[in-house]
């Protein structure tokens, strides 16, 4: 009866540690977007990324459980002109030769209020670390998960927009990222 008992207090100690595990999350790509804003001279550019991947582990009892890692493909940036998209490609800019991807990783999360957290997050991109906070928002209903929020980067800070773009004039010394992702468990 005691190996019984012994048994069963670990099976039951595995299954409240699967239990508080957070959960893992699957990206639903075509209704997720990772977008972007800056001015070049007085002009706005908005535009994008078409593929980029997400590791989500999210729940909000086990933030500390909790991890979002997203790779993207800086080659598949889109501002909606040929010529921009092939110029963003160069040294000047995300220097795609040399740094194909940006990694975004997580370090923390911190619940702030109606389901917005503070997020502390590191940000790869040409070969520099950054590290970043921003807000963001998630809202968990049943098996699908939203998260949305946006970042500001400074743009010096990762090199981008070097050379003859370097100057306020001509390129905003900011970008603002924005983020919209679905995820189903599992």
């Amino acid at each position: 009866m005691r190996r019984l008992s012994a048994t069963s207090a670990l099976v039951l100690a595995i299954l409240a540690a699967s239990a508080a595990a957070a959960a893992e999350w699957r990206l639903v790509p075509e209704s997720s977007r990772i977008l972007f804003e800056t001015r070049q001279g007085a002009q706005r550019i908005e535009g994008g990324f078409a593929r980029w991947t997400a590791s989500i582990r999210f729940d909000p009892r086990d933030l500390a459980g909790s991890t979002v890692e997203v790779e993207v493909e800086l080659a598949s940036v889109f501002t909606g002109d040929v010529n921009r998209d092939k110029q963003a490609l160069s040294a000047e800019f995300f220097d795609v030769a040399r740094w194909p991807r940006a990694r975004y990783r997580t370090l923390a999360f911190r619940a702030r209020n109606d389901g917005v957290y503070e997020v502390e997050a590191e940000l790869q991109m040409k070969g520099i670390n950054r590290r970043l906070v921003h807000p963001a928002r998630i809202e968990i209903e049943g098996e699908r998960a939203r998260a949305a929020g946006e970042v500001r980067l400074e743009r010096r800070a990762f090199r981008f927009g070097e050379g003859p773009f370097d100057s306020d004039q001509v390129l905003a010394p900011e970008i603002l990222v924005r983020f919209a992702i679905e995820a189903v468990r599992g």
